[in-house]
């Protein structure tokens, strides 16, 4: 059965023959198994390599091989196997051949290394399997790209904590590419709604490995509501309430009709100082420091509280929280799950001016940073995070 839906076999009538597609139709799988095949991709690498781009992002490297001998999948017990996802994809999906593909791939982009001093990227894109995507980096692959809401659970919460949980020690050096959607899914604020974007793209923007954002997505674009599929989530960015602003000319695809209030324009000159934009941009500053960089993490959660620390040696500490439930928590009620003292200093919020005396307030959907001052640091017995 095809991703998409529907058979993953089509009959051409000019070669009187089927094919395999495992994405949309026109979109043949290639026999990978065949040498010629196999050069013919890596003569194209270096066709581009030739004109000096920086690197290549591959989409769907989880489908590149499928099973030699085409066996069937196994059916979940209980499925009808009317759904792609009634069965368990282990012919098709995330092959061992596929690690060893982007391993010569990239073998041919180091080989231009000499020619210009600089290593090339290879970005992949793959199924929201983390043990896959370390198969891959282990590879040699610079970026895997992941959901990051992708992880198991009843909640949007515990999805969190368990994609988190699965990186190791290790994980924190090598490159994840945490998303939440891309041209072909739907935008963060049609997935979680727009009140919550703003505490997902600071999840983004503080756990470890490197953020990739859709456009429009740290404004809280949504989808289109009237475009059938894919167009709804690939509208043009909406950069003023006229629908222009980076072109006078009429945009290939209608604009979303929240245009005229979701916007850049109106969200840089609005008198509210957080924005979705101008929150995203503080952010961004927050990042840059140290145990963002490289700190280690370890994460809590108590309900719908998220929590997880960023700490690297010789640094201040940082304790993120994030509320993803409907009722309120308190600042106390985390600092007591964590066992970090409360004499911490809050340094980013995502919908208050920040007071310095004021930790005990509640929290709504939205998402705090505390630093540990560090003469507290010295004061008190706290996690290993914060030591």
């Amino acid at each position: 059965m095809s991703v998409k839906g529907g058979r993953a076999w089509t009959y051409d009538k000019i070669r009187k023959e089927c094919y395999l597609h495992q994405l949309e139709r026109d979109k043949p799988d290639l026999n990978l198994r065949n040498s010629d095949v196999r050069q013919e991709l890596e003569n194209i690498l270096r066709f581009w390599l030739n004109k000096g781009v920086d690197g290549f992002h591959v989409q769907n490297v989880q489908h590149l091989y499928e099973d030699q001998d085409l066996r069937n999948e196994t059916l979940i017990p209980g499925k009808t196997g009317n759904a792609y996802d009634d069965f368990d994809h282990t012919q098709t999906r995330n092959h061992p051949e596929n690690a060893k593909l982007l391993q010569s791939w990239k073998h041919v982009l180091d080989t231009f290394i000499p020619k210009t001093c600089r290593e090339r990227a290879l970005v992949v894109t793959t199924g929201n399997d983390i043990d896959a995507a370390m198969k891959y980096l282990d590879a040699g692959v610079n970026i895997v790209r992941v959901n990051l809401m992708s992880g198991n659970g009843t909640s949007l919460a515990e999805h969190i904590e368990t994609i988190l949980n699965q990186l190791d020690d290790d994980a924190a050096c090598k490159i994840i590419g945490w998303m939440y959607s891309d041209k072909d899914s739907s935008r963060l604020a049609s997935k979680v709604g727009p009140e919550n974007v703003k505490a997902f793209l600071t999840i983004q923007a503080t756990v470890p490995g490197i953020p990739f954002n859709y456009y429009g997505n740290e404004i809280g674009m949504t989808d289109h509501p009237t475009h059938s599929g894919r167009w709804k989530y690939r509208t043009p960015m909406q950069w003023d309430r006229n629908g222009t602003g980076f072109s006078q000319n009429p945009p290939w695809l209608t604009q979303n009709p929240n245009h005229k209030t979701v916007n850049v324009e109106s969200e840089l000159s609005s008198k509210d100082n957080f924005t979705t934009l101008k929150v995203n941009r503080r952010l961004q500053e927050l990042r840059r420091r140290e145990s963002f960089q490289w700190g280690e993490t370890k994460v809590f959660r108590e309900g719908d509280l998220v929590m997880y620390t960023r700490k690297a040696k010789g640094f201040p500490g940082y304790l993120m929280a994030v509320n993803l439930g409907k009722d309120e928590v308190t600042i106390e009620s985390l600092l007591a799950a964590t066992g970090i003292p409360k004499e911490v200093k809050v340094v980013f919020h995502t919908h208050q001016t920040i007071q310095d005396t004021d930790i005990s307030r509640s929290m709504e959907n939205s998402y705090i940073v505390l630093k540990m001052p560090r003469h507290i640091q010295k004061r008190h017995s706290v996690p290993d995070a914060y030591i």
